[in-house]
C-alpha cells in the first residue's frame, strides 16, 4: 500500500492536497486516493459539504465536466496540518490560476491530473524534493538527489518544459499531447490521456518533442535506452478505435507508431493504476509472468514470436495482459513449426477488446479474471 504523501494519517488531508496540487481535480478521480473507494468517496463529499473544495461544472461534446477546486478555507485545513505540504500548493497555483479557466483548460489540467495520480498509484515519486532534479547541476532547483535505478519517477510537462528550455533556449515545447513521462532505470515511459476517443495528434510535433526529451534526460544523468508510450484511455473500446488505424504521417489523430519501443493501452480506473505498475516494474511483471504462463511450456527455442507453447505442443502462446497495442498490430498469426493458431493471453477485461483487434484466426483468453473483476468494481471507470 502507498505511504501517505502528507505528514499526517488524515484522509481528508490528503485528498485536500492532491486537490491543490493538481489545480483541477475530476470529482470521479477522488475515489483513488489510497484507501477504500466508498470512504473515499465519503470523504470527498465532506469536503464538498464542509467547505473545503468547490465544484466546477461545465459541458464538453455532450458530456457534463465536474471539477474540484481548493478553497481558502481547504487552504487554511492544509496549513493547520501540514505546512510543507501548502508550500507546493501555493506554487502550483501561482503557476496556474482558476479565476477564469475555460471548459478546455479545465480539461488539459483533468490529463495532467490523471496523468500524475496514476503514476503515484503506480509507485513513482511525484515530489519535487523526493526525486532527481531535470536542471542542471548548478541550478539552485537542483534537488542533489541522486538516481536510484530500482525507484521510478514521474515528471510533468512543466517540469520537462523547463529543464529542455534551461538545456536548449531556443527549443519551444508547445503543441505536444504529452501528459508527463514516468522513469525507471533504463526505460522512459511517455504518459498520453486521450479520454473516450482518439486524441488529436501531430506525429512529427510528438515525435519531435520525445527526441528533445530523450536528450534532456541524457544530459541530466539518466541513461535510458527504452522510449515507450503509455496511453490513457477510459475504457477498453477506445484501445480497438486506436488500433484500427494504421500508422499514417498525415493523420490528424492518434495512430500506433513504431517510432516507439511499446504503445502500452491503460484504462482510468484502478485497473490501469495496477496495470501501470506491472509494465515499469520489472520484479512485479516477472511474477505476473510467471502466474500467467503456469501450465504452458516454455518454448524449444529463445524467439519474440510467443513466450510459451500449450503442454500438447500444437499451439503457440502469447502474453500480451499488458495491452502493446504495437505488439499486437505486428503479431504473428502462424509462428513456424506449429499445426495450430496461437493463443493470446490477457486480463478478463481485456479478453472482447483485444479478440476484435486480432480478429478471429487467435484465440483471446483470460488470466486471473475473477481477482481483476473484483478490483474493477471497486475502482470503477471514468
Amino acid at each position: 500500500m502507498l505511504s501517505m504523501i502528507t505528514s499526517k494519517d488524515d484522509r481528508m488531508l490528503e485528498l485536500l492536497w492532491f486537490v491543490g496540487y493538481c489545480v483541477e481535480f475530476p470529482t470521479q478521480l477522488s475515489v483513488r486516493i489510497g484507501g477504500h473507494p466508498e470512504w473515499n468517496r465519503h470523504v470527498m463529499y465532506r469536503a464538498i459539504e464542509q467547505g473545503y473544495v468547490e465544484i466546477a461544472r461545465g459541458r464538453s461534446r455532450q458530456r457534463i465536466i465536474r471539477s474540484m477546486r481548493l478553497t481558502e478555507k481547504g487552504l487554511d485545513y492544509i496549513s493547520s496540518g501540514d505546512p510543507k505540504a501548502l508550500s507546493y500548493i501555493l506554487a502550483k497555483q501561482d503557476e496556474n490560476p482558476t479565476a477564469h479557466s475555460s471548459i478546455d483548460k479545465i480539461l488539459r489540467q483533468h490529463s495532467l491530473t490523471i496523468a500524475l495520480l496514476m503514476a503515484y498509484n503506480a509507485g513513482a515519486e511525484i515530489l519535487p524534493d523526493r526525486k532527481p532534479s531535470l536542471m542542471s547541476a548548478n541550478n539552485p532547483l537542483n534537488t542533489r538527489i541522486p538516481i536510484d535505478p530500482e525507484q521510478a519517477y514521474f515528471y510533468s510537462t512543466a517540469e520537462i518544459r523547463r529543464s529542455i528550455q534551461e538545456y536548449e533556449p531556443d527549443t519551444v515545447v508547445k503543441g505536444s499531447r504529452i501528459s508527463g513521462i514516468i522513469v525507471r532505470g533504463r526505460n522512459c515511459y511517455c504518459l498520453y490521456h486521450t479520454g473516450h476517443t482518439r486524441m488529436f495528434w501531430m506525429r512529427s510535433v510528438e515525435e519531435n518533442t520525445v527526441a528533445a526529451i530523450e536528450t534532456m534526460l541524457s544530459a541530466r544523468g539518466f541513461r535510458c535506452e527504452s522510449i515507450s508510450q503509455v496511453v490513457i484511455g477510459t475504457r477498453m473500446n477506445v484501445a480497438e478505435k486506436i488500433a484500427h488505424h494504421q500508422v499514417n504521417a498525415r493523420s490528424r489523430y492518434f495512430t500506433v507508431s513504431d517510432h516507439y519501443q511499446n504503445c502500452f493501452f491503460v484504462v482510468n480506473s484502478a485497473l490501469g493504476d495496477a496495470l501501470l505498475s506491472i509494465i515499469i516494474d520489472p520484479d512485479k511483471r516477472q511474477i505476473e509472468n510467471r502466474k500467467a504462463l503456469m501450465g504452458f511450456n516454455p518454448p524449444a527455442i529463445a524467439t519474440r514470436e510467443y513466450d510459451a507453447v500449450t503442454r500438447d505442443g500444437l499451439r503457440p502462446v502469447i502474453l500480451n495482459y499488458q495491452c502493446d497495442l504495437l505488439a499486437l498490430l505486428n503479431i504473428c498469426y502462424a509462428p513456424y513449426g506449429f499445426s495450430e493458431s496461437p493463443i493470446l493471453l490477457c486480463y478478463d477485461y481485456q479478453v472482447d477488446t483485444l479478440q476484435t483487434i486480432v480478429g478471429p484466426l487467435i484465440e483471446v483468453r483470460s488470466i486471473n479474471g475473477g481477482e481483476w473483476i473484483e478490483k474493477e468494481n471497486a475502482g470503477g471507470h471514468y
